[in-house]
């Protein structure tokens, strides 16, 4: 798979080239813990409408960890590299929770790139109070004991009726998720716990996401991003389309086939 060198490391990316497809490119970011692999249950339903490009954010996959903190500004710039890699100018970026948080600092810093932004089981607002908190105790975790942290936190991911259907699942994230480094994950929590508020990205869109060039995606069952938070800024009239999931944080798994007619459902809508 391609490597490009990047501040004197690598990020790895998978590019689905479709040169038939007339929707153009959509670029793929994974969430925390998680890596590329992590869209190939979505894929078949998005690879016949345009090119798809799937990036391991830092410290993930066959991604270099860069730092002691990968800022979701850092992961921003780490897409604009791909892009310019690839000579992609326009695209539509979705990212899952990590990967949505980094979509839209991208959004903030880079948005003559953007023809659609997608948030997949993410917020746009900071970390509250409690969750500041919850890092920090992840990260002393992280540090005692990488694997047992990984083995703790990946069923969590999962709403609690969906953990016994989706055992196999959920051990197969496990092993993946067990490759990654410890620096790369602390590097991760601690961008996570800086990332600032951007919910000025979605009441007041740069004018490439207007009008209503946002997705929302979210689960009913959410337990890492509650859908009662969810509803305090999704009807905001940017957004333009909106999928709730009966599923929980991890519908790319446990809501496959819906997530995924829902992502192409959206793409076309943006055939300008």
């Amino acid at each position: 798979m391609p490597l490009l060198e990047y501040h004197h490391s690598y990020i790895h990316y998978e590019f689905r080239d479709h040169p038939k497809g007339n929707h153009g490119t959509l670029v793929l970011l994974h969430g925390f813990l998680e890596d590329s692999r992590m869209w190939r249950g979505l894929t078949p339903y998005l690879e016949h409408l345009g090119s798809v490009l799937m990036i391991d954010l830092p410290g993930h996959g066959e991604t270099s960890s860069f730092g002691y903190e990968h800022t979701m500004d850092f992961m921003a710039g780490c897409v604009r590299a791909v892009l310019d890699e690839l000579g992609l100018t326009k695209c539509v970026l979705l990212g899952h929770s990590m990967g949505g948080y980094a979509a839209l600092a991208f959004a903030e810093l880079y948005p003559n790139y953007l023809t659609g932004l997608g948030l997949f089981f993410s917020t746009p607002e900071a970390d509250s109070p409690e969750r500041l908190d919850m890092r920090l105790r992840a990260a002393e975790l992280v540090k005692k004991n990488k694997n047992a942290f990984i083995r703790a936190a990946i069923p969590q991911l999962f709403d609690r009726d969906t953990r016994s259907s989706f055992k196999e699942e959920i051990s197969s994230q496990i092993q993946e998720s067990l490759t990654l480094s410890t620096q790369g994950i602390l590097a991760s929590i601690m961008g996570m716990r800086s990332r600032p508020d951007r919910i000025s990205v979605i009441h007041h869109p740069p004018s490439q996401l207007t009008p209503s060039r946002i997705a929302v995606f979210a689960g009913k069952k959410d337990t890492v991003i509650p859908f009662q938070r969810v509803q305090d800024w999704w009807s905001i009239e940017s957004v333009g389309y909106r999928y709730l999931s009966d599923h929980g944080h991890m519908g790319h798994i446990s809501d496959s086939k819906k997530c995924g007619m829902a992502i192409a459902e959206w793409w076309k809508t943006l055939l300008t």
